[in-house]
């Protein structure tokens, strides 16, 4: 790994000293200089914060570094798309463009990772029937388990437990007969898009990593005129099967940490929604 800094342009401000977590950049002599460069973590925190474009980083790619345009830094804009997105369960019987989609994944992989280690991974699933074939397997198996709660011992457990006044077992009649009769898929709202989020098993800090990127996903998509919905059932599915895992291309060494759906919405929201008041300690 070669970090070098071009010294004809080196204002010697020092940000690249401040700025570097890692301690690869040093005063040397008054001078700030690369010193360890084996600790970088290529964060390229040095090249976004130097003033005078005075640093070469043969690991990054440096066709990527760009000025950043403040004026488009809008605040109102960001509010505004935080607060108009909904979670979004009924889509309009359209494709998205593949080109949309990688446009939308590009953006993503720019969301913060836990040691700039990057190795969240996607996989997209645009196959209707594929897709299809996965709800109805999920909402079959959860539909045999709420049967079993019934009556019985399954009937029993759920009284004792206190599961009987959960409010997904008391929605699934509902679904049932909206499943049977209209064909509503009450698990991934025959979207057109399937995102799954993954990454490397036992590694640290990769549930957090993937939800980031999830995050970015949904407001992005968001701003881009399509909605977005993210779906638990999909996760908990994923952790127990072994056989949706390899259906649906999970690798070995990988785990599912987000999935969401994402369409082109069939309806919009004219208005902004309520949310309690954030809990907030102040020390």
């Amino acid at each position: 790994m070669l970090i070098e800094k071009l010294e004809d342009k080196c204002s010697e401000c020092m940000l690249c000293v401040r700025d570097c977590v890692m301690g690869v950049w040093r005063i040397v002599d008054g001078k700030s200089k690369p010193v360890d460069v084996d600790l970088c973590n290529r964060c390229s925190h040095c090249v976004a914060v130097c003033p005078c474009d005075a640093i070469r980083h043969d690991s990054l790619e440096m066709d990527q570094i760009s000025g950043v345009n403040r004026k488009n830094l809008n605040p109102d804009v960001y509010r505004d798309i935080i607060l108009s997105r909904r979670s979004v369960r009924q889509f309009k019987n359209e494709p998205v463009p593949r080109g949309v989609i990688e446009q939308i994944i590009d953006l993503a992989r720019y969301a913060p990772t836990a040691s700039n280690n990057q190795n969240v991974g996607y996989i997209v699933v645009t196959d209707k029937r594929l897709i299809e074939e996965t709800a109805k397997n999920i909402f079959g198996f959860t539909s045999r388990l709420y049967n079993k709660t019934k009556k019985g011992i399954g009937r029993i457990f759920v009284n004792l437990t206190g599961l009987a006044n959960n409010r997904y077992l008391k929605v699934m009649d509902y679904a049932q007969k909206q499943n049977a009769e209209t064909g509503r898929d009450f698990i991934l709202h025959n979207a057109p898009v399937l995102i799954l989020i993954h990454a490397p098993k036992n590694a640290r800090f990769v549930s957090d990593d993937c939800n980031i990127a999830a995050t970015t996903i949904i407001n992005y998509a968001h701003a881009l005129g399509l909605g977005t919905c993210l779906i638990g059932f999909m996760i908990m599915a994923l952790r127990y099967s072994g056989r949706l895992r390899k259906k649906l291309g999970v690798p070995k060494n990988r785990r599912v940490h987000a999935c969401l759906v994402m369409g082109y919405p069939a309806y919009k929201y004219t208005n902004t929604v309520s949310r309690k008041k954030p809990e907030v300690q102040w020390l």
